[in-house]
């Protein structure tokens, strides 16, 4: 059996064993690297990149960050490389709009797509690698989501976030010089949706607890040890330590790789998901800013714990929900927004996304067991006025 839990991060890529849950567990990344100014030591990712004609794209902050330098050594390892730099004056978007651009700008002959960049970045150069079955490497520049080792892509097609079925990266680079001065809001981003791990895996045994959906334990003891690593060392985030960096980075590619294990984002997304993506699509559908998806996580995970809270006398036995004012006192430590309200979240959304966010996914979760209570109106005006007072 794979002593999973002291396993480093470089040894997960390529694991196949059989779990005690009963399932075969895979991880089809070749190589995972996290590491300090990696590309002064390019031996430890240029063998990865074995395909000559490769396609990279970035934005206009990743190549600046990240995606200049390592162009200009690939061009001297003498790969033939077309660039594409996304020019979006605001977040970029992962809609159709910006998928049809990559179809457009991809020569017919690549072999290799290297993204530079984190979440938006991430998504569409695996949805452009499964749909066009080229593999890709992500080439990490913030430690801001969780999504680097899965191998689902959420997009926003006609308005809606919608997971669609993508690929693993042929290998993860990460280098923590980079990652440490990543903006400190992609920082907190990050760290918010180790947060909601806190609730994403309560609403996981509370669905195996009430609907005997399949749960792996293994899986559950993987993501909780580097959460709390991370939770652990809070204070130390917003001092943009290194050591710390790096633990986040690998909690976050952590959570994907058991995304990979169960074979969808059970382990890593629950009720404070389907909030951080209600509050999301409310925007794009005003065409109005919104914030990272992590800290709209992190803040979800708050608002799902007391959810919890006021549903204590209808939850199941064996289930510990966790306490509210433990998450806020963590979000204190590092200095990230723990209210809807000071993350910008509009009053009459917030109340309609107690009520409604369950409808975005079908997936069991203490909204609806609090649906079929009858309770989400009750629930909704009572958080709404602790928070909008």
């Amino acid at each position: 059996m794979v002593d999973l839990l002291n396993l480093k991060i470089e040894l997960m890529a390529g694991l196949n064993f059989k779990c005690e849950c009963g399932r075969t567990h895979k991880v089809d990344i070749e190589k995972i690297i996290v590491g300090s100014n990696i590309l002064n030591d390019k031996n430890s990712f240029i063998d990865i990149i074995e395909s000559e004609n490769l396609f990279v794209v970035a934005d206009k902050n990743t190549y600046k960050s990240w995606g200049k330098e390592l162009i200009r050594l690939l061009k001297r390892e003498n790969y033939q490389i077309t660039e594409f730099i996304f020019q979006n004056e605001n977040h970029l978007i992962p809609n159709e709009k910006s998928v049809g651009r990559l179809l457009i700008e991809i020569p017919k002959n690549t072999s290799l797509i290297i993204g530079v960049g984190s979440g938006t970045i991430n998504d569409l150069c695996r949805f452009l690698s499964y749909k066009l079955n080229i593999p890709y490497i992500i080439f990490a520049t913030a430690p801001s989501m969780d999504g680097y080792a899965s191998m689902v892509s959420p997009l926003i097609v006609e308005g809606f976030k919608r997971t669609y079925e993508a690929t693993y990266a042929k290998a993860i680079v990460a280098d923590t010089q980079v990652l440490r001065n990543a903006p400190l809001e992609m920082i907190h981003a990050g760290f918010g949706d180790i947060l909601g791990k806190f609730t994403s895996l309560t609403d996981w045994k509370l669905s195996k607890l009430i609907n005997d959906e399949y749960y792996c334990e293994k899986t559950v003891e993987f993501v909780e040890k580097a959460r709390d690593l991370c939770v652990k060392n809070a204070e130390k985030i917003s001092q943009r330590s290194e050591e710390v960096t790096k633990q986040i980075m690998e909690a976050l590619i952590i959570s994907g790789i058991a995304i990979g294990f169960v074979g969808y984002s059970r382990p890593a997304s629950g009720a404070e998901h389907h909030l951080a993506h209600y509050w999301e699509m409310d925007a794009i559908s005003k065409n109005i800013p919104h914030p990272l998806h992590g800290n709209s996580v992190g803040v979800g995970t708050v608002v799902v714990s007391m959810i919890y809270q006021l549903m204590k006398d209808k939850l199941p036995k064996g289930l510990t929900p966790p306490d509210p004012e433990y998450l806020i006192s963590i979000h204190k430590k590092v200095g990230s927004i723990y209210s809807p309200k000071e993350l910008g979240i509009p009053k009459d959304v917030f109340q309609d996304s107690i009520i409604h966010a369950r409808e975005i996914r079908n997936r069991y979760t203490i909204l609806q067991l609090a649906h079929e209570f009858n309770l989400l109106e009750k629930i909704s005006t009572i958080l709404t006025e602790k928070f909008y007072g």
